[in-house]
């Protein structure tokens, strides 16, 4: 990742290895959430000022939006969130109860101009992509969805090893009701009790701040720890009971009457920025073989070493693996110093021994040594790690 001046402050570029976390996180969400029923869309990078208005927005949120855009007498501004474009999906058709729970799903850049002393590499950026989706569900819904939110939030953090961390309940403040807040205190304090009770069942550690939620209903914020002790603010879980009623959101219930369904606001892996410059600092580069983006790097011993090397690198890649084959004129032992000091999980190292059996002589990141390994043998064992998504090498 890199950030120039003339392309602006707060808008990365991403570089191949960099592409390559996001694409893996990614897929990773991606498997989740098909297999939790999610459906995925997509929506454009601008809109009207009307829609931003007419979802309360851009009252809350203008002053870190973008500068409008103005063409033929319509102002349009770059999205700095997700959710009206998913509300105007959801109102595309007629929806039954039978539809419900509807959860859609989005990887959607967003732009908000945060301020120059608050940037911070991709930890504050101006553009993200968000680990975004919104649950439509019925009032005796709502419990059970955010509670699946919930244990998501644990899946990831088993799978990341994250095993300190907190959740903070967001809360209204009653003097700040039509100023701060959606003016409808009987609404506020149902959606607080609902949130409540589920994260006491949940079991997962949480603490009440009063005065922080979202304009539009209550909300939970990751906190967690890296393994240096530094606190991230990761994502984030809201439930909206305002967006509803301001697009007109319905559905027909069992008795064929029109009630308004409960929106779920929630993103497990946050903003791709901030969760992959939350990874870097937490595995300290040494990603799980299945995140790092160079797996195995082949070293041969000597030029004359190359075409098996070659070979090595070939089946490997077609066993799905991101491999690379060191062909440079650098000496064995820098080539060795190199792959260890880009993390890089496995070195195979091959010379005239390993080409004539078939063999590799394998270097783990973390020390170990395995020679006469084979070929075979070490391809199954790395796909193994990639398909299951072990912490293991």
């Amino acid at each position: 990742m890199c950030i120039r001046d003339r392309v602006g402050p707060g808008l990365p570029l991403w570089l191949p290895n960099g592409t390559i976390l996001r694409e893996e996180l990614e897929k990773l969400a991606r498997e989740m959430e098909d297999a939790a029923g999610y459906q995925r869309v997509a929506t454009p990078h601008i809109a009207k000022e009307e829609l931003f208005r007419h979802s309360g927005h851009l009252p809350y949120y203008e002053e870190s939006m973008y500068p409008p855009m103005e063409r033929e007498e319509t102002r349009y501004y770059l999205k700095p969130m997700n959710c009206p474009f998913h509300h105007k999906i959801y109102a595309s058709k007629p929806r039954s109860y039978r539809d419900l729970p509807l959860r859609l799903a989005e990887y959607g850049m967003i732009y908000r101009y945060e301020q120059s002393g608050e940037l911070f590499g991709l930890m504050r950026a101006r553009a993200a992509q968000q680990n975004d989706a919104h649950i439509y569900c019925a009032e005796d819904q709502v419990e059970a969805e955010f509670m699946a939110v919930i244990d998501l939030y644990r899946h990831y953090f088993n799978l990341f090893g994250i095993d300190r961390y907190v959740m903070r309940l967001s809360l209204h403040e009653r003097s700040q009701l039509g100023v701060k807040y959606a003016d409808d205190e009987a609404a506020w304090l149902k959606a607080e009790d609902i949130v409540r009770r589920v994260m006491k069942a949940s079991g997962v550690p949480f603490v009440e701040a009063r005065g922080e939620a979202a304009f539009y209903g209550p909300k939970i914020d990751v906190q967690a720890w890296s393994v240096i002790g530094r606190e991230f603010s990761l994502a984030t879980n809201q439930v909206d009971f305002v967006a509803p009623a301001r697009f007109g959101l319905t559905f027909t219930n069992r008795d064929g009457q029109p009630e308004m369904p409960y929106c779920i606001h929630r993103a497990p892996l946050g903003a791709h920025e901030r969760y992959i410059g939350f990874l870097i600092e937490h595995y300290g580069g040494n990603f799980p073989v299945w995140l790092a983006p160079e797996q195995v790097r082949v070293i041969p011993i000597t030029d004359d070493h190359h075409d098996y090397a070659r070979r090595v690198a070939a089946r490997l890649s077609e066993a799905g693996i991101r491999v690379r084959a060191d062909l440079g004129s650098d000496r064995m032992g820098a080539k060795i110093r190199d792959a260890q000091l880009m993390r890089v999980p496995y070195m195979a190292v091959v010379g005239g021994q390993e080409a004539a059996a078939e063999t590799l002589a394998v270097r783990y990141r973390d020390g170990e040594q395995r020679n006469d390994t084979p070929l075979g043998e070490f391809a199954a064992h790395v796909t193994k790690r990639i398909r299951t998504r072990s912490g293991e090498l």
